[in-house]
């Protein structure tokens, strides 16, 4: 977790019609439009990155194509987040103790902490 840093947003809902992006300097494209390489492109912006999508719930996709790939790809990443945000929950208890062990003995063998 990056602090002070917002996320980016991925997925987004404009004048009815979404959209998607693969980095904060990318120009927004019509989510139809996107293909293989734009979605492995979200995907590693989503799995390495704190970020944000617009939800369908208050939104509305007047294009059925773009109606039908904006859910897919948000509902997929919403179930993978769940299981990204458990994995990270369940590795920091599995290591909370070895960390606290090591943090610990990095700051009792530190010079600087022993004045």
């Amino acid at each position: 977790m990056t602090i002070g840093v917002e996320a980016m947003k991925i997925l987004k809902i404009d004048n009815n019609k979404g959209f998607y992006r693969t980095s904060a300097e990318s120009e927004w494209v019509e989510i139809d439009a996107i293909d293989k390489e734009g979605l492995m492109a979200v995907l590693d912006v989503f799995l390495n990155s704190d970020v944000e999508m617009d939800s369908l719930d208050d939104k509305e996709l007047q294009n059925q194509a773009q109606l039908i790939i904006y859910k897919c790809i948000f509902d997929k990443l919403s179930t993978l987040l769940e299981y990204k945000n458990k994995f990270r929950d369940e590795s920091d208890r599995k290591y909370l103790k070895e960390l606290k062990k090591y943090s610990d003995e990095a700051i009792s063998s530190d010079p600087a902490q022993s004045d």
